[in-house]
This record gives C-alpha cells, sequence and structure tokens, in this order.
C-alpha cells in the first residue's frame, strides 16, 4: 500500500477489512488459484481502476496506518494497563 501499488490480499478478515474499506486492492482466497490468476488479469487490464487502488493505498497509509498512528493507539493500550 505504502508503494502506491494496488494489493491482493488474501481474505482474512482483518486484511479484507482494510483492503475493502480503504478500495485499494483485492482480496481473494489464498486456496484458489484461480481467483489469485483472476485478480491479477483485473488489475492489469484495467490500469485507471488499478491506479486509483494504488492511490487510495498509499493515502490510507499516509493517514491511517503510520507509526504515528499506531505509536498513539499503542501508549493508549499501556495507559489502560498501567
Amino acid at each position: 500500500m505504502a508503494a502506491g501499488l494496488p494489493v491482493i490480499s488474501s481474505d482474512i478478515p482483518l486484511w479484507k477489512k482494510i483492503v475493502e474499506e480503504n478500495n485499494c486492492g483485492i482480496c481473494v482466497s489464498p486456496l484458489e488459484p484461480k481467483e489469485i490468476a483472476d485478480a491479477i488479469e483485473y488489475i492489469v487490464s484495467n490500469p485507471q481502476k488499478a491506479e486509483q487502488m494504488g492511490k487510495n493505498g498509499k493515502q490510507a497509509v499516509i493517514k491511517k496506518y503510520n507509526w504515528a498512528i499506531e505509536e498513539k493507539k499503542l501508549f493508549d493500550v499501556y495507559e489502560i494497563l498501567s
């Protein structure tokens, strides 16, 4: 995501939520090679959508998934535990 490229991710719940909420890629079952191939084909065949997914992912990293944000969350947890 930070590289500004569309993501093809396993469909585990947390990753799926991140990818879908940020419209930054496609989630697939890692046990289904056809799904993986279809996702790759979609990204290659739709360069404008792929570019937008990449931009969306990069913005998500800048705004939500960066050390400054995660650091605050971590310190908040430590505060609760102490």
